[in-house]
């Protein structure tokens, strides 16, 4: 994830000497499987351009823009796991994934919410988007 200013997470860490966890968190659901958690909208960012994969990019003429997305994983008990990510729908490289990730079924469109009781029950400034994101779960066998 990156921030509103495009840094991702590790880049921050290492340029800043930022606490460990930034723009990470760990989150527990509710008894009904759900959860929420405060955070930036995320903006799309650069892969880097050095190396064999920046050459290779610029010899296929291609950008090296990731879409602004959050990653995560999921696990419950007797469930597979799985880590996955939400890509922000409207984001201008959505098409031209610098990583080829983005499936339309992961295109989550922000809900832009600007009603402040709505605001005071999350306990966050507004106005605040909401991006919502299911995750269903395959059962382990055996």
């Amino acid at each position: 994830m990156s921030d509103h200013d495009t840094l991702r997470d590790a880049r921050l860490n290492a340029l800043l000497d930022a606490v460990l966890g930034n723009l990470r968190g760990l989150f527990t659901t509710d008894a009904h499987g759900t959860s929420w958690f405060p955070s930036v909208v995320p903006s799309s960012y650069p892969v880097p351009t050095d190396g064999p994969g920046g050459e290779l990019r610029r010899a296929k003429r291609r950008h090296p823009m990731r879409p602004a997305h959050i990653h995560y994983r999921v696990e419950a008990p007797g469930h597979r796991p799985v880590t996955t990510h939400v890509f922000v729908a409207g984001d201008v490289y959505l098409d031209s994934d610098a990583a080829f990730a983005v499936k339309d079924e992961l295109v989550v469109e922000p809900v832009h919410d600007d009603e402040p009781a709505h605001a005071d029950a999350f306990e966050v400034a507004g106005p605040f988007a909401d991006l919502v994101s299911d995750v269903r779960l395959a059962r382990l066998e055996g």
